[in-house]
């Protein structure tokens, strides 16, 4: 069976203790949560997936977001929702999104 997501968004969610979907839309589940990884590569932000994060919100979930040192890091999808910027989503894909910034992801909580 072909799966959507990657080995490193697999190997993250089995790191915390979820386990990794294998169909299309969030990555894993972890203690009944749904959870989505986000890595960064060169951008210096992570593209939030619209429908993908209206569902997490509503169930509770989180996102752990990864960097190219490997560190990862976990935050609720309603803290993400903060940190989206105002306006439109993108519709520059097939599917709306917007983008968080490197920074504010790995700001220190106050």
């Amino acid at each position: 069976m072909k799966s959507w997501h990657t080995s490193q968004e697999r190997r993250l969610i089995k790191n915390r203790g979820g386990i990794p979907r294998i169909s299309y839309g969030y990555d894993g589940v972890d203690n009944g949560k749904p959870v989505e990884v986000r890595s960064q590569r060169k951008d210096s932000r992570f593209r939030i997936q619209k429908n993908v994060h209206q569902q997490l919100v509503r169930r509770g979930g989180y996102y752990i977001f990864s960097s190219p040192n490997h560190s990862s890091k976990r935050i609720s999808a309603k803290r993400v929702s903060n940190m989206l910027p105002d306006g439109a989503w993108y519709k520059d894909r097939e599917y709306p999104h917007k983008f968080v910034s490197r920074n504010d992801v790995w700001k220190k909580k106050k």
